[in-house]
């Protein structure tokens, strides 16, 4: 992921080239990492980064922003009862408006801000950026990076060796969009539309032909829309098309 205040899903859109396709297990890297690190004490780091995070930038928590975390938490609550990783998948809101992006910490902690937010207009798009954060983890790519991080000399148990950033950079391009197929195949679970994910894809490319009118559109955010338009074919989710309206509290 990469993070700016460019329009784009930070974390759903890789800008790295990786090998391997899309049809490989998904569940390969997982298995990799397994053993990394136990499940406690990645919940562990996770939450000691949530708090580095929020001292960084600032974030506080008000009324309205709880409240908002608290409808992103029911959505990925709903999303959590299908993962293969029972983890808490706890959600944490930054109001930020110029960063539109979300990304995976270690455990199951996923950062939303409200630049994304302020693009949508379901539910399932919102379900859709949290099952692809979700995934980074579920497949094991977070996983991954930890055990990569450890062979250094980390200890996962001394937070104070470890930031926040480090979990913010892209898993290129293949496995972004990894997440966002078994992401889709997650919303479709939990009785979201996988409209949700090409929707939320196709936003951000109008948006960049907004911003840069002359400029083809984004390779890979293409790639991404062209991949969801196959993989509803492919899985017969044509007449899944009933979406929900984003229900953002006052």
């Amino acid at each position: 992921m990469r993070r700016s205040v460019v329009p784009i899903l930070a974390c759903a859109i890789g800008i790295a080239v990786a090998a391997g396709s899309v049809g490989a297990n998904p569940r390969a890297d997982a298995r990799a990492a397994k053993g990394a690190a136990a499940d406690s004490d990645e919940i562990a780091l996770g939450a000691a980064l949530v708090v580095q995070f929020d001292k960084d930038r600032g974030v506080a928590a008000t009324p309205q922003t709880q409240r908002i975390e608290a409808y992103l938490q029911r959505i990925a609550d709903s999303l959590g009862r299908h993962t293969v990783r029972k983890l808490p998948w706890r959600i944490h809101y930054d109001p930020h408006p110029g960063i539109k992006s979300g990304f995976a910490l270690p455990g199951g902690h996923i950062v939303i801000w409200g630049g994304v937010v302020a693009y949508m207009s379901t539910e399932d798009e919102a379900a859709a950026i949290i099952a692809h954060e979700i995934e980074h983890t579920d497949i094991g790519q977070v996983a991954k990076r930890i055990d990569s991080l450890t062979k250094t000399g980390r200890d996962v148990r001394n937070a104070s060796q470890w930031k926040w950033q480090e979990f913010g950079a892209t898993y290129g391009e293949v496995p972004e969009k990894l997440c966002d197929f078994e992401g889709s195949k997650l919303i479709v679970k939990a009785g979201y539309s996988p409209l949700g994910m090409k929707r939320l894809l196709e936003s951000f490319i109008a948006l960049g032909k907004v911003h840069a009118p002359s400029d083809p559109p984004n390779r890979l955010i293409a790639d991404r829309v062209t991949q969801i338009d196959k993989q509803i074919a492919d899985e017969h989710w044509d007449a899944l098309t009933k979406t929900r309206p984003l229900r953002l509290p006052p």
